[in-house]
Parts: structure tokens; C-alpha cells; sequence
């Protein structure tokens, strides 16, 4: 199951970000409709809120796989790493300066420079791979099993 929901939040991460490449860099500042930016950004929140939702819907199953995947999602889009594939999808180098994700409440490191974002990436990534490996971790020693064993054990004594 973890492998499932690590797949489906590379891919929507990869296809959320292809679509901020596709759309604001090829229709937006291609075409000079900047007056359009709340528009664009309400729109692309709504399509980063789908994404979330259907995966938690089809991962409904898994539980807390379901919410680890809506949170991870949730914080990796706004911490950095959408950026990073943005500007990694678009072929460009990312910028010295992103003075508009300054206010971001997700970024550690600030003033955002292309050094610090890639150091909010890398933290934010890093803290939800060392989930992963805590759950591994707990799976490994299920205490809900001991404890469920020892009431069986009890009773049967």
C-alpha cells in the first residue's frame, strides 16, 4: 500500500506541475494576461484540491494512507518542490530570487532564493520520506497485535 501512495503523489505532484508549465508559462506570460492572475491561481488551487481529493478517495481503504497522501501532497506543493518541478519541467533555471513566495508560511529558509528553495524541498521531502520510514518501522512491531495477543492470552488463562 505505501508504494501505491508514494506512486500516486509522485504523479500528481509531476501532473500538477505540468500544468502550472502548460498553462501560466504557455497561455498566460506567453499572451501577456496577467490581469488574469487571481483567476489562474484560484483555478489552479481548485485542480491541486481535485488531485487531492480523488487520490484520498481512491486510497480511502488505506486509512491513514489516505490522509498521509493529502498532507504530503498538500505540503510538498507549497513548500517548494512544485516550484523546483516547474522550473525543472520548463527547461529554465530557477531563479535568484522568488521574492512572491517570501510570505509562505511553509518555507523555512527565507529570504526564498533558488539555493533556499531547493533547501525547503529538500527538508520537506526529506520530512515525509522519514514517515515512511517510521511507519516502517511500526509495521515492523505492530504494538496493536501484542496488545490484542495478550487480551486473548488473558482471557484464555
Amino acid at each position: 500500500m505505501k508504494r501505491k501512495v508514494v506512486v500516486a503523489l509522485a504523479t500528481g505532484l509531476f501532473f500538477y506541475a505540468l500544468s502550472d508549465v502548460l498553462l501560466w508559462q504557455r497561455i498566460f506570460e506567453a499572451h501577456d494576461l496577467f490581469q488574469f492572475d487571481a483567476q489562474y491561481q484560484s483555478g489552479h488551487v481548485s485542480s491541486l484540491v481535485a488531485l487531492i481529493g480523488v487520490g484520498v478517495v481512491l486510497l480511502w481503504d488505506a486509512r491513514l494512507w489516505a490522509l498521509w497522501y493529502a498532507a504530503a501532497f498538500y505540503t510538498l506543493t507549497f513548500s517548494g518542490l512544485e516550484d523546483v518541478l516547474y522550473y525543472w519541467l520548463d527547461g529554465r533555471a530557477i531563479p535568484a530570487a522568488l521574492p512572491w513566495l517570501d510570505d509562505n508560511r511553509l518555507m523555512v529558509f527565507k529570504p526564498v532564493t533558488a539555493e533556499t528553495l531547493l533547501l525547503n524541498a529538500v527538508l520537506w521531502v526529506l520530512f515525509w520520506a522519514s514517515t515512511l520510514c517510521l511507519s516502517a518501522g511500526a509495521q515492523r512491531f505492530p504494538i496493536s497485535r501484542h496488545k490484542e495477543a495478550r487480551k486473548r492470552d488473558s482471557r484464555l488463562s
